[in-house]
């Protein structure tokens, strides 16, 4: 099996690619920051570590140990008490990408472009069959080169179409993450 490769924003600047255990390694030692972006070939965009599943785990875990080990939990609850680090004022229990969706800082039509790709494919791919056995069936070589066509041309051109309106949001992510970040350094 390969290894995952990861890029890494460290500093202002993109670097690696590094092993996945490296990355992490990086979080846990605090060489890389709580905003730090990262990004590896299979990914649409760069994204904030802490939304990435592989790293996640490290934002949760560099808050409890300390909280957890001063408040021991009753031993007939399993649930949080009042006194329980786990129990949240309810706007903090909202995750942060929320908060960047609902004020604009984020935007949902990247994601909604990846739904809109695989429609796209599976009803390109359905109708190029379909309009393939149906030619082969009736003999008509037109409509089994066009049928083949569809389901060969048509994935393509749906994801052609869906990277170009991804890279104009990726284009205004990344200005929104350099003002924040010129705005950080006033």
């Amino acid at each position: 099996m390969i290894e995952q490769q990861w890029h890494v924003v460290i500093q202002g600047k993109g670097q690696g690619p590094f092993p996945l255990l490296t990355v992490q390694s990086m979080i846990k030692e605090g060489k890389v920051s709580k905003d730090a972006l990262v990004w590896m070939p299979t990914m649409a965009a760069w994204t904030c570590w802490r939304e990435v599943p592989a790293f996640a785990f490290l934002a949760t875990a560099e808050k409890q140990p300390e909280a957890l080990s001063q408040t021991p939990m009753p031993a007939n609850r399993t649930e949080p008490t009042a006194a329980s680090p786990a129990l949240k004022i309810p706007f903090e229990m909202i995750p942060n990408n929320f908060w960047d969706y609902l004020s604009f800082k984020r935007m949902i039509t990247p994601k909604l472009v990846n739904i809109f790709f695989w429609i796209g494919t599976i009803i390109s791919m359905v109708i190029g069959l379909g309009l393939f056995i149906i030619s082969l069936a009736n003999i008509n070589s037109e409509g089994i080169l066009i049928g083949f066509l569809t389901m060969l041309l048509g994935p393509l051109v749906i994801r052609i179409y869906c990277e170009l309106v991804i890279v104009f949001f990726m284009i205004n992510e990344t200005l929104t993450d350099i003002s924040k970040t010129l705005q950080q350094k006033k």
